[in-house]
């Protein structure tokens, strides 16, 4: 079943493996932590990768399946 909810998302980095990781939340008030995460994902590719917008791409699509919601918004 798909909800309606809104989950926001927050690309990091990590800096100690220089990779980059995405938190995702359903706390509206833009206060992404990993206390208030529902998901988080482990380190996707380096920072240096070309393709580093198409592994996102694929974090947020299979995030959308795990969260039962269509809707992420990115937040900076």
């Amino acid at each position: 079943m798909q909800t309606n909810c809104t989950a926001l998302a927050k690309v990091t980095v990590n800096k100690k493996l220089n990779t980059f990781r995405i938190v995702f939340s359903f706390d509206q008030h833009n206060r992404i932590t990993v206390r208030n995460a529902a998901l988080v994902t482990g380190d996707i590719c380096d920072v240096a990768n070309e393709n580093a917008n198409l592994y996102i791409a694929q974090a947020i699509q299979s995030a959308k399946a795990v969260l039962r919601t269509d809707n992420i918004v990115i937040v900076d």
